[in-house]
């Protein structure tokens, strides 16, 4: 097939049916006139599927010298340009056309049709329409300042939205080609045709703008940070989505009647909307650290009356996101019961067993070196300082066996079931507010036990009976050196 007689060259992020549509114009035809002429649209007038977001490699190398344009032109404009950088469009390459558009939709926030617009940059180019207007996290025109629209004024529909099905293909209509016009055909048979290019638009504030400058950074493939974390754009989206999902699903930002299911997928067409949402996670997606962002994490727990937080608290609320796991890490090690705390530690970190350690039982004494423990609890007698340190060396034993409970870590260390019950139960008490910094010295020492010199077997335990801490007076307790102790402790450098 020859070339087409006039040239014309794509606009910066141009997308494909704009550029069509342009063409046609230029040409005195309709877009699908064009389609037709370029066998992008069978026999029976039907466009290929997935217009607009992909072309196969044979079409690409077909209509490109028509167009009078290079291979890599025409790939530019389809929507799969941004794959992998904005959204993951992976599930498109499933045969079953339902099935494929699903598993991209529901795998990052994507439109497969529709588009806002700048009014201004549609009259300013002739009715050209940018590509990167089909992707939901920008809500802003940074070449004008304004706030993009969502809908046409005068119908109220999505322009380029196409069937209700949200298929991708344009409209059977053959109204003039222009991208200024709005085509969404009414019931009389004709189209909307409302001057797109002339509609109202409102400024930017410097809030959504800040939102705006950033999402096209990310979107172009720039990296990100999510808490204090450099992530790639893609990751970096998907924690802003997967945030978006809790903040919804917590009620800290009310979303209308979007999100009140499938809040993950689907993302609304306001882009007002989108940026309040924007608005609400940024705090979290932007804090410095995952402490920082676990902290405003906390407080939409706390306000939606969620008092102990799990797993599936977040899991069944939003998509799951590699980027934001620090974060939610750091909220679940808040909460919860001590045996449960050092589970899920030794899950998100990958911790090793006994068989894939430097060091096991024998190399824990029933009563740890007292510099183990803060300053603060080292001379402690309510709750005493030798349960503290029993109650330590039984956490170690949990975190280096398969022990179910604390009276089988107690086993191993030759206390009794009983004791080893009251013990933990006594030091865990919120009375005591000291589980977290109980945990926390144990996982210090963790690190440092395969460092003892000689490692030394404790493994011939001291018998434990009687009451109270009294039955710990002739446990295994190790000194600090310090205090005038062996050849080594926990603070040795």
């Amino acid at each position: 097939m020859t070339r087409l007689p006039l040239a014309l060259e794509p606009l910066d992020d141009e997308s494909w049916p704009s550029y069509l549509t342009r063409r046609a114009a230029q040409h005195g035809t309709t877009l699908a006139g064009m389609g037709s002429h370029l066998g992008l649209r069978d026999a029976r007038g039907r466009w290929q599927g997935r217009f607009g977001i992909a072309l196969p490699p044979e079409d690409v190398t077909r209509v490109a010298p028509i167009l009078g344009l290079t291979p890599p032109q025409v790939e530019q404009m389809q929507l799969a340009a941004y794959d992998q950088l904005a959204f993951d469009l992976n599930g498109l390459d499933n045969d079953r056309a339902i099935s494929g558009t699903r598993a991209a939709v529901h795998s990052a926030w994507v439109w497969l049709a529709g588009s806002t617009f700048c009014p201004e940059c549609l009259s300013e180019d002739g009715g050209a329409w940018r590509l990167s207007w089909r992707i939901p996290w920008i809500t802003a025109c940074l070449r004008h300042r304004t706030n993009l629209r969502g809908a046409c004024a005068e119908c109220g529909t999505v322009p380029g939205l196409g069937t209700g099905l949200h298929g991708s293909a344009p409209r059977r209509v053959a109204a003039a080609p222009d991208g200024r016009r709005c085509p969404q055909p009414q019931p009389d048979g004709r189209v909307c045709g409302a001057d797109l290019s002339g509609q109202a638009m409102a400024p930017v504030d410097t809030g959504r703008l800040r939102r705006a400058e950033r999402m096209a950074s990310l979107t172009t493939g720039h990296r990100g940070h999510v808490a204090g974390i450099d992530r790639t754009s893609l990751q970096s989206l998907r924690a802003w989505q997967s945030a978006v999902g809790i903040a919804v699903g917590l009620g800290v930002v009310d979303a209308g009647a979007w999100g009140r299911t499938h809040r993950w997928a689907n993302p609304t067409r306001d882009p007002n909307l989108i940026d309040r949402l924007l608005k609400t996670v940024e705090p979290l997606i932007t804090a410095n650290s995952p402490v920082e962002g676990a902290d405003v994490l906390d407080v939409w727990l706390r306000n939606a009356g969620v008092r102990s937080p799990h797993a599936n608290t977040f899991d069944r609320i939003t998509q799951p996101s590699a980027a934001l796991r620090p974060v939610i890490d750091e909220v679940l090690s808040r909460h919860g019961r001590a045996h449960t705390l050092i589970q899920r530690r030794l899950v998100s970190t990958g911790g090793l067993r006994i068989d894939q350690r430097e060091w096991g039982v024998d190399d824990i004494p029933q009563l740890v070196w007292p510099c183990t423990l803060p300053e603060h609890l080292r001379h402690s007698t309510r709750p005493d300082q030798r349960i503290l340190r029993a109650v330590v060396s039984m956490i170690l034993v949990r975190v280096c066996t398969d022990a179910r409970d604390w009276v089988e870590a107690g086993s191993a260390l030759g206390f009794q079931a009983d004791k080893s019950r009251n013990w933990t139960r006594y030091a865990f008490s919120s009375r005591w507010g000291i589980k977290y910094e109980l945990l926390a010295a144990s996982h210090a020492l963790e690190a440092k036990l395969k460092t003892q010199v000689n490692l030394p077997s404790f493994h011939h335990r001291s018998p434990v009976s009687g009451f109270g801490s009294g039955a710990l007076k002739d446990a295994q307790s190790p000194q600090c050196l310090r205090q005038g102790g062996g050849a080594w402790c926990p603070c040795h450098p």
